[in-house]
């Protein structure tokens, strides 16, 4: 997030950005803005919440032709025109890549000084290269001959082109960012980039004065062209001492983009000044230097065939040399920095969103069978965004939940928008508790993964943990008979119906081997405490938890079977778990499980230590924060036990992070976050480790082993092995509990050499 990207767009332009609440009054006003693509509220959001990234790739902003019908509608009386208005320019200073149109745009006294400079550089040249200066009748050819003339158009005019495609060529990969279609689809759509050149059709749907403004800005985009191709293409045959007749076409094309020239940029320069037009309300300096050049030019052109008509030789050359240093000007400045740059900008952006859409395939999914899976409440969604803001998802990359629903309830998504955007969520389980509507917005996703998973196409990071969890019981590739191997010869008892618990290894545990500290830790505090608990060892199969957030409902329900038919005939009565997932699958997805009791190890930590059945007694001088995984707080609830565990080891000092609770940040590891490798995964974890320093915690503690895993990769990847480690909190409260009858209470120095063994 760029907290400054509010203060500049608002510097160009935009008006009452802090004051929008959401409510799509303007989308749903925008004769442009479609149920698949609203704008401008998309826009709005990405400027308060400083999305600069997410702005940068988006198209939306050249898609608005300012008609005003938003401003007119908005119940908060905010300018959302405006501020697309002001979004154009601020796009313009970030493709620019020389840094001039910044500079331009902040600055009329650098815009006028620039103007000014080749103005007057134009003008030395002729001073000093001008051709022989014939008196005694007008011969402009000898005095500016054509083929110098039209050499330096040339070159000016590949400069500047050669600027501009540069720029455009940054901005076609900001907004095809993450798209590959085939080169043959740019050749194929290249009719709409000139479609949209030629005519900007698309501002005849825009407003109720359906046409007129469009008629006036093809008339000055069609003057304008006229005089560059006559100019450029034919100069020879324009300007010339011959003084051709009436119909000449040259005569014809020429009063025509003279007239077209200086009827519409005064017309515009009137109503911007009488603002009778709700496009004209507000104005930059650009847009007035740019008319006013505009209109110069025009002028001065019809001055120089006039002066020439008249005989008049020195009011001639003098007129063209003003005529050229102005419209050389306003070429050098507007065309790659300035106003005139939207021309080529606004067409770029039509085609490579008809690209874009046309390189995602067609989405998978089956409206009928979502419906069927999770019900019809999500199609009743307000499109409000809450979702969406609160989704850590869509801090890190371009993921809209809300988006997601949208597309679902209309049918209208692609194979980009819906079918590989479900797999960004990391069903964290912050947005479902805030919809207004209790829409079960990770059950919609969830169906929506099933449908690919179900056909035997699920993602490529997921195919090697499925394949594992079939043939394996586990999703980490692990061996059945080394499932117990992580207790390193402890005496886990086997499981018989005596014993009050039956302890369920989490596969991350037995298999991750930065989990097995903590398994082991928790091994050592059961048994001090004279737990009753037995374990069935190689007997059991993940729980499936991921399996089922991942969609592949087939290979979770398989799990189900066999544990449910594992745990019916050892006759277990309570299950332990230390992961919060199996926590989760245990009580809410294993319908033949009723009556069994499942606790998370925290909770029953917790009950110990009250009890006194366990008594931290070793000083621990450690500043430590916690992380709430997703799937013990959010999903379930627990989020008192593991911090009184915490606070009750002597020494320990704890602190929280600025989001703990329900608004704690996700590791990155949920919803089969824990098999991507991509860097948007990762930087869930480093954030979180990033805001854990912010405490100046020296370690950060959770409940997790997934959670334990991503934050240690988080902390190796930052480099702040010695700043910070990560320890699950079984691992602490073993430092601290007695062991055998020593309550001694070492100090400061046993308990640093307890936390090395311990450490990441």
């Amino acid at each position: 997030m760029d907290l400054k990207l509010a203060r500049e767009v608002s510097e160009l332009g935009a008006k009452d950005m802090e004051i929008c609440m959401q409510c799509a009054t303007c989308s749903a006003s925008c004769p442009l803005s479609s149920g698949t693509n609203p704008f401008p509220r998309k826009i709005y959001r990405y400027l308060q919440l400083g999305l600069e990234d997410k702005l940068l790739a988006s198209p939306e902003p050249w898609l608005c032709y300012y008609c005003g019908e938003c401003n007119k509608d908005c119940p908060r009386g905010a300018e959302p025109a405006e501020t697309m208005m002001a979004a154009r320019r601020w796009l313009i200073t970030r493709y620019d890549w020389t840094g001039l149109s910044r500079r331009f745009y902040r600055s009329p006294a650098w815009q006028v000084g620039a103007f000014g400079v080749v103005a007057l550089g134009i003008i030395l040249a002729f001073c000093f290269g001008h051709g022989p200066i014939v008196t005694e009748r007008v011969e402009l050819n000898t005095f500016a001959p054509v083929a110098t003339i039209q050499l330096g158009d040339k070159i000016m005019l590949s400069t500047l082109g050669a600027l501009l495609l540069s720029n455009g060529f940054r901005m076609h990969r900001r907004i095809m960012s993450g798209v590959k279609p085939p080169p043959w689809l740019y050749i194929t759509q290249a009719w709409a980039f000139l479609l949209h050149y030629l005519t900007q059709m698309r501002w005849r749907k825009c407003g109720t004065e359906r046409g007129s403004r469009w008629v006036r800005h093809l008339l000055l985009f069609s003057g304008y062209v006229t005089m560059e191709v006559l100019v450029v293409a034919f100069l020879d045959a324009f300007q010339t001492d011959v003084v051709h007749p009436m119909w000449h076409p040259t005569r014809i094309f020429g009063y025509y983009a003279t007239i077209a020239l200086m009827i519409i940029s005064a017309e515009m320069m009137l109503s911007r000044r009488q603002k009778k037009e709700t496009l004209h309300r507000y104005s930059d300096f650009t847009d007035w230097f740019f008319l006013m050049l505009l209109f110069s030019t025009a002028f001065s052109g019809i001055l120089v065939h006039g002066f020439r008509l008249a005989g008049w030789p020195l009011m001639t050359y003098a007129t063209y040399v003003v005529h050229l240093a102005i419209a050389v000007g306003m070429l050098c400045i507007m065309l790659p920095f300035g106003k005139l740059s939207h021309l080529f900008y606004r067409p770029l952006a039509i085609f490579l969103t008809s690209i874009r859409q046309k390189a995602s395939p067609d989405s998978t999914l089956d409206l009928d069978r979502i419906k069927d899976d999770v019900g019809e409440l999500f199609q009743s969604c307000l499109n409000c965004g809450t979702c969406t803001s609160l989704c850590p998802a869509g801090q890190e990359q371009s993921f809209s939940p809300r988006q997601v629903l949208r597309h679902i309830a209309l049918e209208s998504g692609t194979g980009r928008s819906v079918d590989q955007a479900a797999w960004d969520c990391l069903t964290c389980g912050a947005c479902t508790p805030a919809c207004p509507r209790g829409i079960g917005i990770i059950d919609v996703i969830k169906a929506v993964r099933a449908i690919p998973v179900s056909v035997g196409k699920p993602p490529a990071f997921l195919k090697a943990p499925l394949s594992s969890l079939k043939e394996k019981g586990n999703p980490w590739g692990g061996a059945r008979a080394k499932r117990l191997e992580w207790a390193q010869g402890s005496n886990i008892p086997d499981f018989s119906p005596d014993h009050e618990y039956c302890l369920f290894t989490c596969c991350t545990t037995a298999y991750d081997s930065r989990n097995h500290t903590g398994g082991r830790a928790l091994l050592q505090l059961l048994t001090k405490a004279e737990v009753s608990f037995g374990a069935l060892g190689i007997h059991e199969n993940c729980c499936g938890d991921q399996a089922r957030q991942a969609g592949a409902d087939a290979v979770f329900a398989e799990l189900a079977r066999r544990n449910t038919e594992l745990f019916a005939r050892a006759q277990v009565q309570k299950i332990l778990t230390a992961s919060p997932h199996c926590l989760n699958a245990f009580k809410t997805s294993y319908d033949g499980l009723m009556g069994v009791g499942v606790e998370h190890y925290t909770e029953l930590l917790d009950r110990l230590l009250a009890e006194e059945r366990l008594i931290p007694v070793r000083n621990l001088p450690l500043t430590v924060t916690y992380h709430d995984p997703c799937y013990l707080g959010r999903h379930n609830g627990i989020y008192e036990a593991p911090r009184q565990v915490l606070v009750r080891i002597p020494g320990l000092v704890m602190v929280e992070m600025a989001s703990s609770r329900e608004d704690s940040l996700c590791c990155g590891g949920g919803g089969a976050g824990g098999w991507r490798a991509d860097r948007a995964i990762r930087r869930f974890g480093r954030h979180r480790i990033e805001e854990a320093l912010g405490t100046g915690a020296q370690i950060i503690a959770t409940a997790c082993p997934y959670c334990v895993r991503m934050l240690a990769a988080a902390v190796k990847g930052l480099g702040v092995e010695d700043r910070l480690g990560v320890l699950d909190i079984a691992e602490l409260l073993a430092m601290s509990v007695t062991v055998g009858n020593d309550a001694r209470g070492p100090g400061r120095e046993r308990a640093t050499a307890d936390l090395e063994v311990y450490h990441a």
